[in-house]
């Protein structure tokens, strides 16, 4: 049995999406990561840095959100989500690398600021410098979708969940996508599919 220790607007959201794309059996483990239960000698035991998520699959115990989703599309959806292709594998570890990279931490402060801090204490300032670095990555993005519907070889694969994931932190923080048409129609697409519908009722 795998279990998933997380909540769904964590960075447990791409695994759930995953765990979701892939049908597979689990059990979900609410674990808040501003709650104390992370830091229950239990829970510290799988995962010392008392951070979600953690995947136990097993007596295989993983950690890191990317990590947690090659390790899941490698063993259990090598034909759905994975690569045939060494380039193609390749390119999933690129695009992935890149919404970490050059995404994750401003689609973060967005959602952070705009939703978890009360209107009176929110830095202004964070938000917009964040807003404004994703500028270049998002245009590159755009340039690179027009005319495709996936990341990687025209087909939905992980690397879809896992850049999908990053970037709806920011459009749950109401981040302006309209610039960015194909970004949009993508981040659209992949987020109504009904796996992350699923993920996202926990």
């Amino acid at each position: 049995m795998i279990t998933l220790y997380g909540i769904e607007w964590s960075r447990a959201n791409y695994v759930l999406f995953a765990l979701e794309e892939l049908n597979l059996d689990y059990q979900h483990i609410k674990t808040h990561p501003f709650e104390e239960e992370k830091n229950s000698s239990e829970y510290l035991k799988l995962n010392p840095m008392a951070q979600v998520p953690t995947l136990v699959d097993g007596d295989f115990v993983l950690t890191e959100s990317m990590a947690i989703n090659f390790y899941l599309a490698r063993k259990y959806g090598a034909k759905k989500l994975w690569a045939d292709q060494l380039e193609d594998e390749t390119n999933i570890y690129k695009r992935t690398f890149f919404a970490v990279a050059q995404r994750e931490k401003s689609c973060v402060d967005i959602i952070f600021q705009k939703k978890l801090v009360e209107e009176k204490d929110r830095d202004y300032e964070l938000i917009r410098k964040a807003e404004k670095s994703l500028m270049k990555p998002l245009s590159v993005l755009d340039d690179y979708l027009a005319g495709k519907d996936f990341l990687v070889a025209n087909k939905f694969s992980i690397a879809d969940i896992n850049m999908a994931g990053i970037l709806s932190y920011a459009r749950n923080g109401e981040y302006d996508f309209s610039p960015y048409k194909n970004v949009q129609r993508y981040l659209s697409d992949i987020l109504s599919r009904p796996a992350r519908k699923r993920a996202e009722a926990g």
